[in-house]
C-alpha cells in the first residue's frame, strides 16, 4: 500500500512540475532594457496588455509606444485605437503613441509593427502581449524581424488572470493556455 501511495504522490508531482514547466515555457520574458519603442498588440480582455505598456513608457524603457490590432467588428475602431486612448486618458501624450489598427492575427501583428518600425528608423522594441501568448508572438516578431536587423526583447503583460504556475486550476486560464500551446505548435510546424 505505501508503494503505491508513494507511485501516486510521485506521479502527481511530475505532473504538476510538468503544468508548471509549461506555463514558463510560454511566458518567455528577458531582462529589460532601453529600447525604441514598447510594442503592444491587442487580444486581452483584461487591458494587462495596455497597462503594462503604459507602465514601461512612463518608466522611460521607450520614448514611443506602438499599440497594434484591428478590431473584430469591422464597424468599430481598431483595438490598437482604442489601447491608444487608454494610455492618452492615462497620461502619456498623443505623439508618443503609434497605432497599426490593420493586423488581425499575431503574424500580422508582426509584419506590420516590423514595417513601420522600419519607415520610422526603429531599430529596438520590447515587445508586451500575454503571458500565454509570449512565445508564440517572439516566434512570429523574430520571423519579421531578423530579416532587417530589428530587435525586440519580451516582456509579458501582467495579467491578473493568468498565472504560470497554476495557469491549469480554473478558466478561462485553461482554455486559454490549451488554444495557445496549440497554436504555439502549428507556428513550429510552419503551419501558420
Amino acid at each position: 500500500m505505501l508503494g503505491f501511495v508513494l507511485g501516486a504522490l510521485t506521479s502527481a508531482l511530475i505532473l504538476a512540475g510538468s503544468l508548471v514547466a509549461v506555463g514558463h515555457l510560454l511566458a518567455v520574458s528577458d531582462p529589460l532594457a532601453p529600447a525604441d519603442a514598447i510594442v503592444a498588440i491587442s487580444g486581452d480582455a483584461t487591458g494587462a496588455r495596455v497597462e503594462t505598456a503604459i507602465a514601461l513608457w512612463k518608466g522611460r524603457y521607450a520614448p514611443l509606444l506602438v499599440f497594434s490590432g484591428a478590431s473584430l467588428d469591422p464597424e468599430s475602431a481598431p483595438s490598437a485605437e482604442l489601447m491608444k486612448r487608454e494610455a492618452v486618458r492615462r497620461g502619456v501624450p498623443d505623439d508618443a503613441i503609434v497605432v497599426e489598427g490593420s493586423a488581425a492575427t499575431t503574424e500580422e501583428n508582426a509584419a506590420r509593427v516590423a514595417e513601420l518600425m522600419r519607415k520610422r528608423g526603429l531599430h529596438t522594441a520590447i515587445l508586451v502581449t500575454s503571458p500565454y501568448h509570449q512565445r508564440r508572438a517572439a516566434l512570429l516578431f523574430a520571423r519579421s524581424f531578423s530579416p532587417d536587423g530589428l530587435a525586440f526583447r519580451n516582456h509579458p503583460a501582467d495579467d491578473p488572470q493568468w498565472d504560470a504556475n497554476t495557469w491549469w486550476v480554473r478558466e478561462p486560464s485553461r482554455s486559454l493556455t490549451m488554444v495557445e500551446l496549440a497554436k504555439l505548435g502549428a507556428v513550429i510546424v510552419g503551419a501558420s
